[in-house]
């Protein structure tokens, strides 16, 4: 059996929208906040020995030692939320109208790591679990549906992770800390069952006309199984 990987992958939310002049400065930045979460987190020597690491096009996605899955979730993530917060003024700065925030998901199992020996590092089902958590129409509606100059990361956890780093007891968060969620991709025949955490939950906008009642609420809706 290959060895068990623990898999953390990012996406820039609207990067697709983006124009090309400051597409290559936010595939850059993104690997730079990453890189930053880790050594925030006490983890820079994982990162400079993550597996198969590689950008995405509009994102990033690293592996490491499943050892470290827990720290993945706690700290990491909420170091992440900061290390993006931080660098909001150098995008500000490059466009007023630019914005990083992330979706970012976590799994884990077992893939295939000669260290670039060989073709195919990495491919296997817990990539293919974590990136279609990744794009799942729920993680982008919870992003969409916060302030976004507050809330500038949301993560998935695969149900495995999910099992393995918080129902196992190995993190300081609790199951009360999570969201249950699905990710559903029906042209492929894909449902599964994940968690969605936000380091730093807010509500998004309220149209003034909406009643005072449901405002609390919107946040919550939005991120209702898709």
């Amino acid at each position: 059996m290959a060895p068990f990987r623990a898999l953390m992958a990012l996406d820039v939310e609207g990067f697709s929208r983006t124009s090309s002049r400051h597409q290559k400065f936010l595939n850059t930045l993104v690997k730079d906040v990453l890189a930053e979460a880790f050594a925030r987190s006490g983890l820079a020597r994982v990162w400079e020995g993550a597996s198969f690491p590689q950008h995405t096009g509009d994102g990033y996605v690293v592996g490491v030692p499943s050892e470290y899955l827990p720290l993945l979730v706690h700290p990491l993530l909420d170091r992440l939320q900061e290390a993006v917060a931080d660098v909001q003024p150098e995008v500000a700065y490059r466009d007023r109208s630019l914005h990083l925030r992330v979706r970012a998901a976590i799994g884990v199992g077992p893939l295939p790591d000669t260290g670039g020996a060989e073709f195919g590092d990495g491919v296997g089902t817990a990539m293919t679990e974590t990136h279609r958590l990744l794009d799942a129409p729920s993680l982008k509606k919870a992003l969409a549906a916060s302030d976004p100059e507050i809330t500038f990361v949301v993560a998935g956890l695969t149900a495995r992770a999910y099992e393995d780093a918080v129902l196992g007891g190995y993190t300081p968060l609790t199951p009360r800390h999570f969201r249950e969620i699905e990710v559903s991709h029906p042209a492929k025949g894909y449902r599964a069952s994940a968690r969605l955490y936000v380091p730093r939950p807010s509500a998004g906008p309220v149209p003034p006309t909406a009643p005072a009642a449901r405002r609390g609420a919107v946040v919550f809706e939005a991120v209702r199984d898709v």
